[in-house]
């Protein structure tokens, strides 16, 4: 199946970038105010968000290059990514509110059109962006052409336990098969199985559909959102797909997607469909940037394998991550250990724990301490 070879506008896609997540595992540097998707995590200074709409664009031009986000974050995205094209959930509903809504307003938008639906996490780095393209190309191709539903399957390099992994099927056509099964965050022993079989990918969270048939999947899974996300096109209609909605629209819409399910596409669909595929990418560099060592694993490192980012000083330690940004650390005698020094906070955390991180913001959830979230 032909890719995206020579930077062809797939002119009947829109890629939607979702980046209205806290990046809780982020803290104490993701805050409410700043969450993980401003983050810079590379040397060119480049936001994740930034490099995820720069690397698209190519695909389907910026103006076909949505945001899914809240009103919060406008003025940062405003900063980050000028002139996109940004659509506000009221309130956070998890992801499979977020792509539903994301659908009826394409529809609503591009009367006349069944657009393939490109979606992306806004939080991700990707060392070969060309590579990622052909992949998506590849993805919207076989979306356009069947009823189906894609996910962008990475090929595991070790076996990782915080990702989820995909069970590839039947083949189909080139590198696209059937998904047999989707499997969540393994033991160490079962991602060692997975990975010695050659017969699973990473679940890279990257997905390609029509609109009309991941809402045909909502009709048949999440019935209830379905239903609310058909209310909330009629209102959209009624706007002639300008988005200049009334007041009175805009309430309605607000308590039609509070009453939506908080629940993950994977969760409330995908795990279910009879219909997913999945194209097994190309080696275009993933890392999903989940943590604080994958987050290191963007820079260099020194010798002893540590990555020193601001005022530290390490000394006699191997494979720490040490960023500090108003004060000096100093660190002797560790072996993967995490610190990061905000100032105003401060985490210490083994590299073995790093996935646990979100814990401490329910933590301070509960205790009230908004100073610090």
């Amino acid at each position: 199946m032909a890719g995206n070879q020579g930077g062809v506008r797939e002119s009947n896609a829109v890629v939607v970038v979702m980046a209205g997540g806290q990046g809780t595992r982020f803290w104490p540097v993701s805050r409410t105010a700043c969450p993980k998707q401003f983050l810079v995590v590379s040397e060119s200074g480049e936001s994740l968000i930034q490099a995820t709409v720069r690397r698209v664009e190519p695909l389907v031009g910026k103006e076909r290059t949505w945001v899914l986000s809240n009103e919060n974050l406008l003025p940062l995205l405003a900063k980050h990514v000028p002139g996109i094209h940004v659509v506000c959930e009221p309130m956070a509903r998890n992801t499979a509110a977020c792509i539903g809504l994301a659908a009826v307003h394409c529809l609503s938008r591009m009367k006349g059109e069944d657009p393939c639906l490109v979606v992306l996490p806004a939080d991700h780095a990707i060392k070969d962006d060309s590579k990622l393209r052909d992949t998506l190309a590849q993805g919207i191709q076989i979306a356009k052409q069947k009823d189906v539903l894609v996910t962008v399957g990475v090929p595991p390099t070790h076996p990782h336990t915080g990702y989820g992994y995909i069970k590839r099927g039947t083949p189909i056509e080139g590198t696209v098969s059937k998904v047999e099964r989707f499997y969540e965050k393994p033991s160490l022993e079962r991602a060692t199985k997975y990975l010695e079989s050659g017969k699973y990918s990473w679940n890279s969270g990257m997905f390609v559909w029509r609109c009309t048939v991941i809402l045909e999947a909502f009709q048949e899974f999440l019935p209830e959102m379905h239903a609310g996300l058909m209310a909330i096109k009629a209102l959209l209609d009624a706007a002639n797909g300008s988005g200049e909605l009334s007041a009175e629209s805009q309430k309605s819409i607000e308590r039609i997607f509070s009453s939506f399910e908080s629940v993950s596409i994977d969760f409330g669909v995908l795990e279910h469909a009879r219909n997913c595929v999945v194209v097994e990418a190309e080696e275009f560099g993933w890392n999903d940037v989940g943590s604080w060592d994958q987050w290191a694993e963007n820079f260099a490192h020194d010798s002893n394998g540590n990555l020193i980012k601001g005022d530290a000083v390490v000394i006699d330690s191997n494979r720490c991550v040490v960023q500090s940004d108003q004060r000096l650390v100093a660190v002797v005698g560790l072996q993967d250990v995490v610190i990061i020094d905000t100032g105003d906070a401060l985490l210490v955390v083994g590299r073995e724990s790093v996935q646990d991180v979100r814990k401490v913001v329910e933590e301070l959830k509960r205790r009230g301490r908004t100073d610090v979230l």
